[in-house]
């Protein structure tokens, strides 16, 4: 472990998780309040950090990393605790008055039993596996940390948390909802900071304040909480005269939160600003479903490729009239989602993955701008995508009106189809155009070779098609000749996938 420079870059995994190793070498037997705080704190965001990660790279055991650096911080969180109010203690009364040593002697046995408790955590933390665990997963973290569309989504969803907590506890008063703020507040300060690092330069200042503030609100909440438990201690008057103290201290910063929080000026606003307007959220929710994929799906190159041309393929029976009409849902969003999502079911080994799929997709928690009708859709067509077709009266689909129904089982045959285009004879197409004749549709396929016989995966799928539609599809090479009328413009592009 080497020490980091002064112009190294102070976040991300491989940085928090060396951290560690060099505070918990300093913590050594004496316990010091700094290196103790320190190491609590760079535990906390290796847990944030994995918390994160483990709903979206679920190959890798995150949740063992989160639970050990979890259970260490703990330890230590008795231990930080009486340190903390001792110097709450020192600050708010005077050395030799009787009440600050009662209270001073009471903390420090605290202190003493902490202490043991943390030695021990010392001795048992587990150098190799905390290093193993550095090299394992770096990588990882780093493909989503640079996905930025993918942590923006990560982002709104925490700061829409952080929103609502702030809500109520303002409305409420109550300690508690403080407290619960004070750890949201805190998990979207350390996310940004990790995953956008660009935005958290300009909001960090703000961001340690308000932090610090609900920080001491909470430290001062279970000073008051100790002092009433050591009741016997005091004298009346010395009771009464710390609680006060205690109440006084706290009720000034309440204040200052507040006046932070408030108004047009509040925090809250400038940082919502700074992260996707609302006509974007479903493109980030996107990428941010996309980037679960990936960790789940073997070859995610070929899948994406496959999204692209579902997309030309949808873009140009759009730009021909014959789909996206009166459409009760977004169907490209469903449509790119599913192409990114369909192969996921793989990683469970399965024979049918594409059932498996069908069931991991519904269970993932909607991104923000995604619904779990969103994603029900979204894992029907996946579920469709191979294997049976997906006729009006299947039970998955018969649960939904017709119309619905219908948009269904069009995307289900586009995705099919362009999956057909990456089997083994076609896997060097890249691009597909539609055109719109008289009663039929013709595909012209960059790079298809017109004159072999059309693989049985690609006619079945075109027949579908032809199905859906209700009209003959030809498939052809780029350049091959063929009277058709051009009626609507070529597709438009899209590099969404």
């Amino acid at each position: 472990m080497q020490p980091h420079s002064a112009t190294a870059e102070k976040f991300g995994l491989s940085y928090w998780m060396d951290r560690v190793l060099e505070e918990y070498s300093k913590a050594g037997e004496a316990l010091p309040a700094k290196p103790i705080h320190d190491l609590r704190t760079s535990l906390r965001r290796c847990i944030l950090i994995a918390e994160i990660m483990k709903d979206i790279d679920s190959g890798r055991d995150w949740k063992a990393m989160q639970k050990s650096a979890r259970r260490t911080f703990q330890r230590f969180g008795k231990l930080r605790d009486a340190q903390v109010l001792a110097e709450w203690v020192e600050k708010l009364g005077a050395r030799g008055e009787a009440s600050t040593d009662s209270l001073l002697k009471e903390l420090e046995k605290a202190h003493a039993q902490a202490a043991t408790d943390a030695r021990t955590a010392i001795r048992e933390f587990d150098l190799k596996q905390w290093r193993a665990w550095g090299r394992e997963f770096a990588k990882q973290y780093g493909h989503v940390a640079s996905n930025r569309a993918a942590c923006e989504s990560l982002i709104l969803e925490i700061w829409q948390s952080v929103y609502e907590l702030n809500r109520r506890a303002q409305r409420s008063r109550s300690l508690l909802a403080y407290h619960r703020l004070r750890m949201e507040l805190k998990k979207f300060r350390y996310a940004v900071e990790n995953f956008l690092p660009p935005m958290y330069s300009g909001w960090a200042s703000e961001l340690k304040v308000l932090q610090d503030l609900l920080g001491e609100i909470h430290d001062l909440t279970v000073l008051d909480q100790t002092i009433v438990k050591n009741r016997g201690i005091f004298e009346q008057d010395a009771f009464a005269a710390w609680r006060k103290k205690v109440e006084e201290e706290r009720s000034s910063r309440l204040r200052q939160y507040r006046a932070k929080m408030a108004g047009k000026s509040s925090p809250l606003r400038t940082w919502r600003e700074g992260l996707p307007a609302e006509k974007d959220v479903r493109a980030t929710g996107l990428a941010r479903l996309g980037e679960w994929a990936s960790f789940a799906t073997p070859d995610i190159p070929r899948v994406r490729r496959i999204a692209r041309l579902s997309l030309q393929l949808y873009d140009g029976l759009a730009n021909s009239g014959l789909i996206g009409k009166e459409s009760r849902i977004e169907e490209r969003f469903i449509l790119h989602a599913a192409a990114l999502l369909q192969e996921t079911g793989r990683v469970k080994k399965g024979k049918a993955y594409h059932k498996e799929s069908y069931r991991m997709i519904r269970k993932i928690d909607p991104p923000p701008g995604w619904t779990e009708r969103d994603l029900e859709f979204t894992a029907l067509v996946a579920r469709f995508h191979r294997r049976a077709l997906p006729y009006p009266d299947h039970e998955k689909l018969a649960v939904y009106e017709l119309p619905l129904r219908q948009s269904l089982i069009r995307l289900a045959a586009i995705l099919r189809l362009a999956n057909a285009f990456q089997a083994k004879p076609y896997r060097a197409i890249r691009r597909l155009h539609v055109e719109n004749g008289h009663g039929f549709l013709a595909i012209r396929a960059d790079g298809f070779p017109e004159r072999d016989p059309i693989h049985s995966k690609l006619s079945v799928a075109r027949r579908f098609l032809e199905f859906v539609c209700q009209r003959p599809v030809h498939i052809l090479a780029s350049g091959a000749r063929m009277m058709v009328p051009q009626l609507v413009r070529a597709a438009t592009q899209s590099g969404a996938a």
